[in-house]
């Protein structure tokens, strides 16, 4: 009985913590500078360190983690001294000079708005459909819009369509979205994931 109490105790004490250390994500919270595997050690504030991080590109340079990040895999020294090596496209991204980017279509993108929703843009090589008689390219190069939703890891098209699906949960949010005119709906979507990310703040760890 004894030995159950203390338990209790301590996994309280460790819960209490947590929730001091979890706070809401905001612009003001030191990020510490390196390489995120996963999501959750963007969340947990924990990347893989610069000094950690294994190449003969100086680590002072302000792209260090872009010239890194330009090759085919990332070797790093693990917790206990061992290096490991892993494919770049498997990152989630990264956290340099205060700005986080994530990995997507090949290339880094700096995150312009941080939250539940994660706003971004990205160049993407598009097909003009039809095939080139003279064999030139038929392909050209487009900047995009992107939300990623950090709940289940996935990139959506930032359009109408689908930000009506990712608030959907707020009822409140979402009829009054619902109930305004089709016309005027694409004009507010960026301030409508900001207030969402207002109301539903990610919490990260200092």
């Amino acid at each position: 009985m004894k030995n159950s109490l203390l338990l209790l105790l301590v996994l309280s004490s460790l819960w209490c913590k947590a929730q001091t250390d979890s706070v809401p994500y905001s612009r003001e919270l030191d990020f510490k500078e390196g390489l995120y595997l996963t999501f959750s050690q963007f969340k947990q504030n924990r990347p893989i360190p610069l000094n950690r991080i294994v190449s003969d590109y100086p680590r002072n340079q302000l792209d260090f983690l872009n010239v890194v990040t330009e090759k085919k895999y990332v070797t790093f020294q693990d917790n206990a001294g061992i290096e490991q090596k892993v494919e770049t496209a498997s990152l989630w991204g990264y956290c340099r000079n205060h700005s986080i980017c994530i990995n997507f279509n090949h290339e880094f993108n700096k995150l312009n708005a941080v939250g539940v929703l994660c706003y971004f843009t990205s160049t993407v090589t598009c097909s003009t459909g039809m095939p080139d008689p003279m064999g030139m390219n038929s392909t050209y190069e487009e900047l995009r819009q992107f939300v990623y939703d950090s709940r289940t890891n996935k990139v959506y098209d930032f359009n109408v369509k689908n930000m009506e699906t990712l608030i959907h949960d707020d009822t409140e949010m979402y009829d009054k979205f619902m109930a305004m005119k089709k016309r005027d709906k694409p004009d507010v979507i960026f301030v409508l994931l900001r207030k969402y990310n207002e109301k539903h703040p990610l919490f990260v760890f200092r």
